[in-house]
């Protein structure tokens, strides 16, 4: 299977753009299912332009870590009125909203608690599973009335989507337009839907879509173990009052929050190194420190009820390397210096 051609990448942008005008969204569903296709293209595919399968539970689990956030009532700054959740739906309030909020009350708000508990997480993934298949997985692609099914075939029941294609290496390459295409129609739609509980400052998208982030205290102590107290990028000894928690592919390329992905590191380093990719001999020792501590990480995270998975954590560098690499961007190394990938920067992630 070879990628798609850059008239067909265009072809599919234009059919993306074609679904958020035209398309009926009586909810967000569809909104949260573009963005779950994206993130799991990053997660679960590659560049090949071969098809990709995904189970329908996966999506939902996805549903849920976008949602719990949302699940909270919206208040308005300086606005000393109690605040209400934000209508997702036409009619009455999202089924799926429903169900989180319950496990939110069960789980003190807690993600992590809830992922913790394996049989109810599992029985609250199966209960938005059911919803997703309803709707709006086999209804996303309609426009009209007719099928527009560019994306994965239209079956109309299943528990698995096979995306087309080159679908998976549209949506991986183009992840941070699809990512603010989708996320701004939502915003667009909250506001459509909820004027009473809206004031014309708020700060509506970061309540959407700031996400649950770790408890970075709790990822300091155990990195500081696994780092001896040096700084990750310069090594020199860590102060305490000095040390920040850096994301190594950073935030702004793709906002979760995975134990692997964490380093310690000094502020200034942290933020001299701001947004950008590091160097390809960083990548390494990033590498090197998880095969080495790979036991040890995952149990300590496990315990300490950070969000974890290797695996993810290799494929999304993988993504954001390839996507640098391509695209001839430049990488950091040190204060303001920055120096472009070597041909053989992928190597170090053969060890997964």
């Amino acid at each position: 299977m070879t990628p798609p051609t850059a008239e067909e990448q265009v072809k599919f942008l234009t059919n993306l753009q074609r679904l958020l005008a035209e398309g009926q969204f009586v909810a967000t569903y569809k909104y949260a299912l573009l963005l779950a296709l994206a993130d799991i293209s990053i997660e679960a595919g590659d560049d090949s332009g071969d098809v990709l399968r995904i189970p329908s539970k996966d999506i939902a689990e996805k549903f849920v870590l976008y949602y719990w956030r949302q699940c909270l009532p919206y208040i308005q700054r300086d606005n000393a009125a109690p605040g209400q959740v934000l209508r997702q739906n036409t009619g009455a309030q999202a089924a799926i909203l429903k169900r989180i909020a319950n496990a939110r009350s069960k789980y003190g708000g807690s993600v992590a608690l809830a992922q913790r508990d394996v049989a109810g997480w599992k029985e609250l993934v199966q209960e938005v599973d059911e919803i997703v298949r309803v709707m709006p997985l086999w209804k996303l692609q309609t426009i009209g009335g007719s099928q527009f099914d560019f994306l994965y075939a239209n079956l109309g029941k299943g528990t698995v989507i096979e995306l087309r294609p080159g679908v998976a290496f549209c949506l991986r390459q183009f992840y941070g337009l699809i990512g603010d295409l989708v996320r701004g129609a939502w915003l667009r739609y909250i506001r459509r839907h909820n004027h009473d509980a809206l004031g014309t400052t708020a700060d509506l998208s970061e309540f959407l879509f700031g996400s649950e982030r770790s408890d970075l205290t709790v990822v300091r102590v155990i990195l500081e173990e696994v780092q001896t107290g040096k700084c990750f990028y310069c090594e020199s000894p860590l102060r305490q009052d000095a040390i920040a928690v850096d994301h190594f592919i950073p935030w702004s390329k793709y906002p979760v929050d995975l134990g692997h992905n964490f380093v310690l590191a000094h502020k200034g380093c942290n933020t001299d190194k701001a947004d950008h990719l590091a160097a390809a001999d960083f990548l390494e020792a990033w590498v090197d420190r998880n095969v080495q501590h790979a036991g040890y990480l995952a149990e300590r995270f496990g315990e300490r009820g950070v969000l974890h998975d290797v695996g993810t954590s290799c494929r999304v560098a993988t993504w954001a390397y390839r996507q640098t690499y391509a695209a001839g961007g430049l990488t950091w190394k040190r204060k303001d210096e920055m120096a472009p990938l070597p041909s053989s920067w992928d190597k170090p992630l053969a060890r997964y």
